[in-house]
């Protein structure tokens, strides 16, 4: 059985009884004990996502993150990405390097432990996480597991950057 929490972000939805993404974001990386699991399409160049990262990976926790076009992200993003991948034995980049017959990678997930999941509209940024109107559905339990099954399947086809 899974219990599932909607998540926002932007003005117009705070202070409605409903909870943050960036507050989720905070809370799964944080406590992460084993595993982080992450598809993201684009990240800002705000260096909180990153604190939180390796933050995990400083505690031993594996991350595995698919990120849609790594090269056409803002340089600084490239630098810590490769920091990170240089650092951590454990921090495992996989680049989503679509050709003409597949399209780009949107989805923009995290699973932590395999025991809970982030699936929203929010790209990893300030924007994305504080100030743009996005909604996330936040996921604990059993379907958690079943989600982090649907990206291993997608970093199967991916060769490590």
């Amino acid at each position: 059985m899974s219990n599932i929490d909607i998540v926002v972000s932007g003005l117009g939805w705070m202070g409605s009884g409903i909870g943050s993404i960036e507050s989720a974001i905070e809370d799964l990386l944080g406590n992460a004990q084993s595993e982080i699991l992450l598809s993201t399409y684009a990240i800002g160049q705000a260096d909180r996502i990153f604190d939180l990262l390796e933050f995990a990976l400083a505690r031993g926790v594996r991350v595995m993150m698919v990120v849609n076009r790594p090269a056409k992200q803002h340089v600084s993003v490239q630098h810590r990405l490769e920091y990170l991948s240089n650092k951590y034995a454990h921090f495992h980049l996989y680049p989503f390097q679509p050709d003409e017959k597949q399209g780009d990678l949107h989805a923009k997930v995290l699973v932590a432990d395999r025991q809970a999941a982030l699936i929203g509209s929010s790209n990893l940024s300030y924007s994305g996480m504080v100030i743009n109107h996005e909604l996330a559905v936040l996921i604990r339990g059993t379907e958690a597991s079943r989600i982090a099954e649907v990206i291993d399947g997608l970093i199967s086809n991916i060769a490590p950057f």
